[in-house]
């Protein structure tokens, strides 16, 4: 038998068979990774509290023919606390679901899934706007991804201080072609987050009236970009 240790945190858990979990991990080393968790649903189980959704720590296993089956756990942050609160749920969901179409198995991505454990740490101790955070973090990740939007000038014909539209398809400010207008304070929270320090993104702000349009270009762009829909925040309108 092959034992194995790393650090991650549980975005999943689905119930299996009849006292079993089956947790997805994001890890530092290895990426995207299924384990089994044995008997963790009984009453009194050591293990249990480690098979919780968004439980953070370091995780013992043991690999039996090609599959993973978790013999340890030591807590390194516990954001269960999340749960609490449905509209924070949903988001630090989406926040998951998003990191899991970028951190793949194997394909480990270090500077993606600590973006992803420091929203969470915004999301659980600030007041922050919650529509705010999200777009925050979606346009991070694009960038991450290698696809920070053209900001400075038009994307199509390189002209400067004429754009005033943005265009999803062509990843970018635009003067000569359609797009969504925005104003300056879009296009300043854009450019700067782009770029900027990870603990300095957490402190831009639009007012009001942009976040709105902020909203709509952020999601549309990343779902673009990574060429797959978000889905989980459609959770919280049907509710």
């Amino acid at each position: 038998m092959k034992y194995e240790k790393f650090r991650g945190i549980v975005i999943k858990t689905i119930d299996y068979l009849e006292s079993d979990k089956l947790l997805t991990l994001l890890t530092f080393d290895r990426g995207s990774v299924l384990v089994k968790a044995k008997g963790v649903r009984k009453k009194g189980a050591k293990l249990a509290y480690g098979a919780q959704q968004f439980f953070c720590g370091d995780f013992e296993c043991v690999e039996s023919h090609a599959k993973l089956i978790l013999t340890g756990v030591d807590r390194v942050y516990d954001f269960s606390a999340i749960a609490s609160d449905l509209d924070k749920y949903y988001t630090a969901c989406h926040f998951a679901e998003i990191a899991a179409a970028v951190i793949m198995e194997d394909h480990p991505d270090e500077e993606m899934l600590r973006m992803f454990l420091n929203t969470l740490h915004i999301l659980i101790k600030n007041n922050i706007d919650l529509n705010l955070l999200i777009s925050i973090y979606e346009i991070r990740t694009a960038a991450l991804a290698g696809f920070a939007p053209v900001m400075d000038e038009c994307v199509m014909c390189g002209s400067q201080g004429k754009a005033t539209k943005f265009s999803i398809e062509h990843g970018g400010m635009v003067c000569c072609t359609s797009g969504a207008e925005v104003d300056k304070h879009v296009i300043s929270l854009i450019e700067t987050v782009s770029e900027c320090d990870m603990k300095e993104m957490f402190l831009v702000s639009v007012p009001r009236e942009s976040l709105e349009k902020l909203s709509m270009i952020s999601r549309k762009y990343l779902e673009t970009i990574l060429d797959r829909k978000f889905t989980t925040l459609d959770s919280i309108n049907n509710l």
